[in-house]
């Protein structure tokens, strides 16, 4: 919280609402289930609670914008994967994506739909920006996904930096990221 309001109340960074969900969406049918398909349950779970419960109450409630233009998504570690997922696979809802130290199950598949079309989710996204530690224990997973995007010819920015899969590298990206929200991009 404290990183955000300094940025805006510097200027670095454009005022926005921001909502932090729990991407836990586990439900009781997981219990026993192999980690495998409860990862990929949880992404298509926590996915529906945010497109049918999370992003209506928030516009419900608050003089949010619904371009996809006005409107980012990112997150860390498992919330960056999740945030990867859903941003890319709905670009007319997501214009700014973001993950921070993520896991992407199977790239080619997760993120099918910007794959797709290289040339449509260039001129729909106006960033992805991708940031993983040298010494995370999954930056080979942030190379092997951003390679399916340079194979592809997916537009991004990607940060390899100190670090390892921890809050203090976190809160670096965080600051590094939010000011380029929002921002006419060339």
């Amino acid at each position: 919280q404290w990183i955000l309001d300094n940025l805006i109340a510097a200027g670095k960074a454009k005022p926005m609402i921001v909502v932090m969900t729990d991407g836990h969406a586990y439900s009781p049918q997981f219990i026993g289930m192999p980690s495998t398909n409860m990862i990929s349950r949880n992404i298509t779970d926590f996915e529906r609670d945010l497109l049918e419960d999370v992003l209506p109450l928030v516009e419900a409630n608050y003089r949010a914008r619904k371009d996809a233009a006005d409107r980012a998504i990112a997150g860390l570690s498992m919330g960056g994967g999740q945030s990867l997922t859903i941003g890319l696979n709905h670009l007319e809802l997501f214009g700014w994506v973001g993950g921070f130290s993520s896991f992407v199950r199977d790239p080619e598949n997760a993120v099918g739909k910007a794959l797709a079309n290289p040339k449509a989710t260039n001129k729909k996204l106006k960033l992805l920006w991708i940031a993983c530690g040298k010494e995370d224990r999954l930056m080979e997973n942030s190379r092997q996904f951003v390679g399916v995007l340079k194979k592809n010819g997916v537009r991004y920015d990607f940060r390899e930096t100190e670090g390892n899969h921890s809050w203090p590298v976190w809160r670096r990206y965080l600051a590094e990221f939010a000011p380029l929200l929002f921002q006419e991009r060339m």
